[in-house]
C-alpha cells in the first residue's frame, strides 16, 4: 500500500462526461419545453375555434327559416326527386318478367328500350306462329306490359329449319 497519495489534491471527477450529461439533459429539457409550448398554443387555437363555433350555433338557434323559403326548398327537393325517379328504372325486374313470360319455342334476339324503358321493341324468332301467339297472350295477361302490338313477322327458312322472325312493341310499366 502506498501512503504517499494525497486524496485532497487529486480530482476524481471526469468533467468531460459530466458536461456531456449536462448537454444531453439540456437538449431533452429544451425539446420538452418546445413540445409543451406547441401543445399549449394548439390547445388555445382549438378553444378559440370551439368558442366561435358555439357562438355561431347559439346565434343561429334563435332564427327561423321563413315559411316561403322552406316551401321553395321542399319544391326543389320534389323536383330533384322526380328527376331521379324518372332516370331510374328497374331493369332486373323487367328482364325477370320477360324471362317468365317467354314460352318454349321462342328465342328473343333483341330488347330495344326507348323513352327510358317505357316502350320496348322485342325482336325474336319462333318455331311456329302458335308460339308467337302464346308469347303475345302471356304479355297481355301480365300486369307489367300493356299496349302490345305485333308490328312485323316474316317466315324464315334456313336449310331444313323453318321458323318465323317477329317484332313486338309494348309499353312496360315499372313494377
Amino acid at each position: 500500500m502506498n501512503f504517499n497519495i494525497n486524496l485532497a489534491t487529486r480530482v476524481y471527477v471526469d468533467f468531460r462526461k459530466l458536461n456531456i450529461c449536462f448537454v444531453l439533459s439540456g437538449l431533452v429539457l429544451s425539446f420538452w419545453l418546445f413540445f409543451s409550448i406547441y401543445t399549449a398554443v394548439n390547445n388555445a387555437a382549438n378553444i378559440k375555434k370551439l368558442a366561435d363555433y358555439k357562438a355561431k350555433l347559439s346565434h343561429g338557434a334563435g332564427t327561423k327559416v321563413p315559411e316561403k323559403d322552406y316551401a321553395n326548398f321542399l319544391a326543389n327537393v320534389k323536383n330533384v326527386n322526380s328527376i331521379l325517379y324518372r332516370r331510374s328504372y328497374d331493369w332486373l325486374s323487367l328482364l325477370a318478367n320477360l324471362e317468365r313470360l317467354v314460352p318454349e319455342g321462342i328465342a328473343l334476339k333483341g330488347v330495344e328500350p326507348s323513352d327510358r324503358g317505357a316502350i320496348l321493341k322485342l325482336s325474336g324468332s319462333a318455331r311456329n306462329f302458335s308460339a308467337v301467339r302464346r308469347f303475345i297472350e302471356n304479355l297481355e295477361n301480365s300486369t307489367t306490359f300493356h299496349e302490345i302490338y305485333l308490328t312485323d313477322h316474316a317466315a324464315l327458312k334456313e336449310g331444313s329449319q323453318k321458323g318465323i322472325n317477329f317484332t313486338v312493341t309494348c309499353k312496360a310499366s315499372a313494377s
